[in-house]
């Protein structure tokens, strides 16, 4: 089985690039890149959600997936 790595999604075509979530990032993962935040360090990424939190335009989405019960 292969293990999916859940990562920020950044919309790039609303991100202002403030720099809100990078400063906020608590492992550094983020990264400001053409005037757009990206994830830059995939492995340091914890899913903390302090990032999709702070940003001022909503441009970060961290999804996630609901398994139930019914089907393990």
């Amino acid at each position: 089985m292969v293990e999916e790595i859940w990562l920020p999604q950044i919309d790039k075509d609303i991100c202002t690039g403030c720099g809100d979530c990078i400063v906020i990032c608590p492992t550094n993962a983020l990264a400001l890149e053409s005037g757009a935040a990206v994830v830059t360090d995939s492995s340091a990424c914890n899913y903390c959600a302090e990032c999709e939190t702070i940003c001022p335009v909503d441009a970060i989405a961290l999804p996630y997936q609901i398994i139930l019960e019914s089907d393990l």
